[in-house]
């Protein structure tokens, strides 16, 4: 039985990935390794909107929410935490852990970031050191407007924080044109690597606030990452350079602009195929769905810990559910990274099978063909 991951992240590796990470460990102060890593720092900026470097860290996500917390702070600084959802809570927990003085702007589950709920709070709070906020919240697949958010702080010295992890290259985003100070990324979302590789681009704004904090790093320091660049400040992961370096020409080969088009499509079929087969989209207008991953609601009846369950030990495919009050509510169908069309349709056509093992009612066929026909609405550029 093949095993297909449609979660938000590890994402199905194209076997040309796996295959250029196999090829034999090269030192990583060696000339090859020099080689390697000025393409690599050559390739990364461009897909951040941004001309400054972009560093690369042996790490989760997390680890790169934790450096920007770690090198731009001081203990006691009062900082903003945009949280609607479960990784703006851990930014929350991750900046409380380092002993800010954190003010959260909070917004229910499922719904995207009010920036006018972030500038009162800005106005209430105006010692405010920096602001943090997700892009794309794949705990829910709300999709932020950190560009009006970081419009708030254009003319101010707070700087601006975006943990981009999964919505980088899937939707548009120009670090210096938008006034975003410290984008962070990571390696297992639209890179379609696996986990461990983390990146973190800083505007100049950043720097100031990275050359005033107090706060002890070591490992997670961003002055050693500048001082080393363009070589890794320790032991890097050989293996996933070695596919970031190919990802990166898949990506060219493709072009972002494609790559988004295909997110989205897959976005609006995922919708409506779920729809289609009874359930209830999460994310509501007027609030932003991610193309990262579609979430709606079950069914009644539909226990979606057993749908998930039913899936992964009968079909061998891997979705994700609700977290936290959502548990056993929610599916969160993840179609990031090398996703196409009929990959869709064969996770879809699971899905029909679990339905029906768990007794759900419908038409076979009614979501995979919602999604054959979304794909044939959706407008593709002329060749």
């Amino acid at each position: 039985m093949k095993l297909r991951l449609a979660t938000p992240g590890p994402t199905e590796v194209p076997q040309r990935l796996l295959l250029a990470g196999a090829r034999e460990t090269i030192h990583h102060r060696s000339t090859e390794m020099a080689g390697l890593l000025h393409e690599i720092n050559e390739g990364l900026p461009p897909l951040f909107g941004t001309e400054h470097p972009v560093y690369t860290i042996a790490a989760s996500g997390t680890g790169a929410m934790e450096a920007s917390v770690a090198n731009c702070f001081s203990p006691g600084d009062e900082v903003l935490v945009v949280s609607n959802g479960y990784f703006g809570e851990r930014f929350e927990a991750i900046c409380t852990n380092y002993g800010l003085t954190v003010h959260t702007v909070r917004s229910d589950w499922g719904t995207s970031a009010d920036p006018a709920q972030v500038a009162a709070a800005y106005a209430e709070h105006p010692a405010i050191r920096g602001v943090f906020t997700v892009y794309s919240e794949t705990s829910t697949g709300a999709l932020n407007d950190v560009q009006a958010i970081a419009r708030i702080f254009r003319d101010t010295d707070v700087i601006v924080v975006v943990d981009a992890i999964s919505g980088l290259l899937v939707h548009p985003l120009l670090m210096d044109e938008w006034g975003l100070d410290v984008v962070l990324a990571a390696s297992h979302k639209g890179f379609m690597l696996p986990p461990g590789l983390a990146f973190v681009a800083l505007s100049d704004k950043a720097w100031t606030a990275v050359e005033r904090s107090s706060g002890p790093a070591y490992y997670w320091s961003f002055e050693r990452l500048r001082h080393f660049y363009p070589m890794s400040s320790s032991s890097p992961a050989v293996s996933l350079l070695l596919a970031l370096h190919e990802s990166l020409k898949m990506l060219n080969e493709e072009g972002l602009p494609a790559f988004q088009r295909r997110h989205a499509a897959l976005g609006e079929a995922a919708g409506r195929a779920l729809t289609a087969l009874g359930f209830q989209p999460f994310i509501q207008e007027p609030h932003r769905r991610s193309h990262v991953i579609t979430s709606a609601l079950a069914p009644e009846g539909i226990d979606t810990t057993k749908l998930l369950k039913t899936l992964s030990t009968r079909h061998g495919v891997t979705m994700t559910g609700g977290q936290a009050h959502l548990k056993g509510k929610l599916i969160r169908v993840g179609h990031v990274g090398a996703a196409d069309p009929l990959d869709l349709c064969a996770l879809f056509g699971a899905v029909e099978m679990a339905l029906l093992e768990l007794g759900h009612r419908f038409t076979p066929g009614t979501g995979t063909g919602e999604i054959v026909r979304a794909l044939a609405d959706f407008p593709h550029e002329e060749s």
